[in-house]
């Protein structure tokens, strides 16, 4: 019997066989369940954008660090959110929870209008203020099974 070649076979087959390699490569078996360095990056962010956003539309005060909820309910969940990061980050990526207080910062400036001359300071030293995040994460980290 004469073999014909059946196109649509062919790109089946082929596109089976890229996306198991593609797979394979994006998923190994060490990393399953990891999160690269721009996930872990968009995540802290967004924390920070969160936290800030849900506080003050919870409380309705102007920064939401003037209010109880910021303390009893934003950080504790921030820095949950900084220890599964850091859980499941890869190396050390979990480093990039220093982002969450200046994006916390940075949405508050925004969203109240006062963004002075003086903003580039002001987030480089709200990066202190993302310490707890750092260490939730770093406790995080050290529960990963792969290093």
């Amino acid at each position: 019997m004469n073999s014909i070649s059946n196109p649509a076979f062919d790109h089946t087959t082929s596109l089976v066989a890229t996306i198991e390699t593609l797979g394979q490569r994006a998923h190994p078996s060490d990393n399953q369940g990891m999160i690269r360095k721009r996930t872990a990056i968009l995540l802290a962010v967004l924390t920070g954008i969160a936290l800030e956003l849900g506080i003050h539309a919870m409380s309705g005060r102007r920064e939401a660090w003037d209010s109880t909820e910021f303390w009893t309910i934003g950080l504790p969940a921030a820095a949950l959110i900084a220890a599964a990061i850091g859980y499941m980050s890869q190396r050390s990526d979990w480093l990039w929870t220093a982002l969450v207080a200046p994006s916390q910062m940075a949405t508050m400036m925004v969203r109240g209008g006062e963004i002075g001359n003086l903003w580039p300071l002001t987030l480089i030293l709200s990066t202190l203020l993302s310490t707890p995040f750092l260490i939730a994460a770093s406790i995080g980290s050290r529960f990963r099974r792969n290093r």
